[in-house]
């Protein structure tokens, strides 16, 4: 066997993973303000530099069954103005503080790319045509009104939406 002999190319976001709302991956896992390893933002620099170490190439959010529920448009815009919601995958009050604007910004720290999921559990396209026209930074909608995404003029440009390139 001649590990140097190489079949093909292997595309990297076969190294990927997934950010999910179950357990301690987000609130108390990758974002914990006040926790004595966290950033300005609350994210965990000793758990980035885990994150970095394993090397994803791109990381899916929300990852899991969470998506299910999640609605992307309560995780933007300032944090103290977020509807706190009732996950239905895991039957839990979800706060909301750590969503689309965070999980953007995360991305970055880790160096990592972003794909954002859709719910087409309890929502439908009409969602997805939402995230991926506000997301773009193409086309003037309601969520890029100033305010609604944070700190950002515009929203993020991510590639990846659920949905590979042709």
């Amino acid at each position: 066997m001649d590990r140097d002999f190489a079949i093909g190319h292997t595309d990297p976001r076969l190294f990927g993973a997934f950010v999910e709302h179950l357990g301690r991956c987000v609130y108390g896992g990758i974002y914990e303000p006040g926790h004595p390893s966290a950033d300005a933002r609350g994210f965990r620099k000793d758990v980035l530099a885990l994150v970095q170490e394993l090397g994803p190439t791109i990381v899916r959010y929300p990852g899991g069954n969470f998506v299910s529920g999640y609605n992307w448009e309560d995780g933007v815009g300032p944090v103290d103005k977020r509807p706190a919601r009732l996950d239905l995958a895991w039957f839990s009050t979800e706060p909301n503080s750590f969503g689309t604007n965070e999980f953007m910004d995360w991305c970055k720290a880790a160096g990592v790319e972003p794909m954002m999921a859709v719910n087409l559990g309890t929502r439908g396209g009409d969602a997805a045509r939402s995230l991926t026209t506000s997301s773009s930074g193409v086309w003037e909608t309601k969520w890029m009104a100033p305010g609604r995404w944070s700190t950002r003029p515009r929203p993020p440009m991510d590639r990846w939406r659920g949905k590979p390139p042709r």
